[in-house]
């Protein structure tokens, strides 16, 4: 008869007791409680994990630490097959194919099932959501006080609607989520980013950067591309999915709600991918070239927000922030002028 020391914690309490626990298919635990008999199959035994002591749950939640680990562990992997993290410590190769493992699973749901799920997720999404998401958003930031009413000439600003519907590519005339101009200034500098619901927020400061209104019309073009292949939605659902998923590992789904409403509120920070911003840049270079716009004003407006972003100053650089890669674009962009 093996007999193991150790110490009991019964149930919600935090103080423990020293106790002994009697091994075999029946469990006898002895404490200051009393005597306690419990059958093997209806205790669980903690996993094996390195050097840390094994310990026992009882059905009510009450638990026993041996003192005595090493006698436990004989005794019980003599009638128990170890766990596959612990047979995995046990063997060096076990070691590497599961970090190597690990770090395939992870690339793979990164860079694979990740992107897939975020595009079938977002085919799926009703367009009033989108529509509710882009209200939060235009609501979050108006609240924030970095974007306030355009500060431009009426005038101009009448100009610069009329450009966005002359810009408006005939593909998203019908592409069942209607878009929208609004003009605003901002304490951040230049930017322009697509709300979910179509809305293209463009600053006073960026139209200010602009030579002429090509520039402006080759910004509202990439801003349309992003909508149109659903970049924006793609990102957020990406982060929402992500975030959820870690949540759910860590075991707190209480704020799933919350988790939504913060991501569309950051929407307009996110970074898109180097292949999104190729999408964009694309649907904008086809733009122009059907409206006879020249390439050279998409060429001077990016050059015009590399040179203004002041990258050491937090909050300076926001439109680059979004728009990563600049410096490739720009080659791009150049090699299709022939400069």
């Amino acid at each position: 008869m093996i007999v193991c020391e150790g110490y009991y914690q019964p149930a919600g309490r935090a103080q423990r007791r020293p106790a002994s626990l009697q091994l075999g298919t029946m469990l006898t635990l002895q404490s200051s409680e009393g005597c306690r008999l419990v059958d093997q199959k209806d205790v669980t035994v903690s996993e094996a994990l390195g050097t840390i002591p094994l310990f026992i749950t009882f059905p009510d939640g009450g638990r026993f630490v041996p003192a005595q680990d090493a006698l436990f562990r004989e005794w019980y992997f003599s009638q128990h097959k170890p766990g596959l993290v612990h047979r995995l410590e046990r063997h060096k190769l076990g070691i590497v194919v599961a970090l190597l493992l690990c770090v395939l699973s992870g690339a793979f749901w990164h860079y694979g099932a990740l992107p897939w799920l975020s595009q079938v997720i977002t085919r799926n999404v009703p367009v009033t959501v989108e529509q509710r998401l882009g209200e939060y958003v235009l609501q979050a930031l108006e609240k924030s006080g970095d974007f306030q009413a355009s500060a431009l000439p009426a005038r101009r600003q009448q100009a610069l609607e009329a450009l966005f519907r002359q810009a408006l590519p005939a593909q998203m005339h019908h592409n069942g989520s209607a878009v929208k101009l609004k003009l605003m200034r901002s304490s951040s500098g230049a930017n322009a980013f697509m709300l979910p619901d179509g809305t293209l927020i463009l600053t006073d400061e960026l139209v200010l950067l602009a030579k002429n209104d090509d520039a402006i019309a080759a910004v509202m073009l990439h801003e349309m591309g992003h909508h149109y292949h659903r970049h924006g939605m793609q990102m957020l659902v990406r982060s929402s999915v992500s975030t959820l998923l870690l949540m759910w590992m860590m075991g707190d789904v209480s704020g799933i709600g919350d988790t939504l409403l913060q991501s569309a509120v950051f929407l307009d920070q996110m970074r898109f991918s180097r292949n999104m911003e190729r999408e964009a840049d694309a649907f904008a270079m086809a733009g122009m070239r059907q409206q006879q716009r020249p390439l050279d004003a998409m060429i001077q407006i990016f050059q015009a927000l590399k040179e203004s972003a002041k990258p050491d100053v937090p909050g300076s650089a926001a439109w680059l922030s979004t728009h990563p890669s600049m410096e490739e674009r720009l080659e791009t962009l150049q090699a299709e002028t022939g400069h």
